[in-house]
């Protein structure tokens, strides 16, 4: 008897596809980012006159010396990380340098959150050196620094945990759609066809795979899903349960790419 492609067995596998796929969203981004910090570019200024303007006596002077092209930086090194990270774990004190021949002046502490965060900055060799300190999540410490030019910033420091440093300029946008939409290009074929091939489902009785392949080319496809689904997001900029905006359209479009390979499947065997 011809079999509805909504049948139970076609929704169990779909539900099982489903949570698999989430539980192990859910899983990748709360490893890697167990211990995370970021230092997050707020803003920027060049505190520069127009060209145009008819005002010549302006100097901008710290601590003595007249900067010729002075920028303001406003950064904020955040715990993005569900854990901890006590002072003993750093092996060196964090790290903010510029990566051009611009030279930073100077640079202060101007707030943290929550308040008191005993934390110690210094300026030394045109980097800012953080000393050691407890980061609880979502702590945060805002710094505010001056250089003569413009600065092209990165973070470094050897923490127990800690892969790298992230160093994000938030003072504009970077969502990449385009990048995007490449990965969910791939993503959502290996989407639905990790669906396909998944044991339980309608289309074991169209391919002739013996177990052990398949389940093997099931696991290869469902790692390839959720590496790609990750990337959309994070080209996105979305995080946490936001991601499940981006990650169920494309859950949905594999499943609907399943269900057309599936009646193609089944409209090939022979009758009878």
């Amino acid at each position: 008897m011809k079999r509805n492609f909504l049948d139970w067995n076609a929704g169990l596998g779909t539900l099982i596809g489903l949570a698999g796929f989430l539980l192990a969203v859910y899983l990748w981004q709360a490893d890697s980012s167990a211990y995370s910090l970021t230092v997050r570019q707020v803003s920027s200024s060049a505190l520069e006159l127009p060209s145009d303007s008819k005002i010549h006596d302006i100097q901008i002077v710290v601590n003595g010396a007249k900067i010729e092209t002075p920028y303001v930086y406003s950064l904020v090194l955040v715990n993005t990380g569900s854990k901890p990270i006590p002072a003993g774990n750093f092996e060196s004190p964090l790290q903010i340098r510029t990566l051009n021949g611009s030279k930073l002046v100077t640079a202060q502490i101007t707030g943290t959150e929550p308040a008191d965060i005993p934390v110690k900055l210094s300026v030394e060799e045109n980097q800012i050196k953080i000393s050691p300190f407890l980061s609880n999540p979502e702590d945060e410490i805002a710094i505010t620094l001056v250089s003569s030019g413009p600065l092209d910033l990165t973070a470094q420091a050897r923490i127990a945990g800690v892969r790298d440093i992230a160093f994000k300029d938030t003072s504009q946008s970077k969502s990449r759609p385009v990048v995007a939409s490449f990965f969910a290009a791939i993503g959502v074929p290996c989407l639905a066809l990790y669906l396909f091939f998944l044991p339980t489902s309608r289309s074991r009785a169209g391919l002739k795979i013996t177990g052990p392949v398949r389940y093997l080319t099931t696991f290869v496809l469902f790692a390839s899903g959720v590496h790609f689904a990750n990337r959309v997001t994070d080209e996105l900029g979305y995080t946490g349960l936001s991601s499940i905006a981006v990650i169920a359209p494309m859950y949905a479009v594999g499943w609907c790419i399943m269900v057309f390979l599936e009646r193609r499947s089944h409209a090939k065997q022979p009758n009878g």
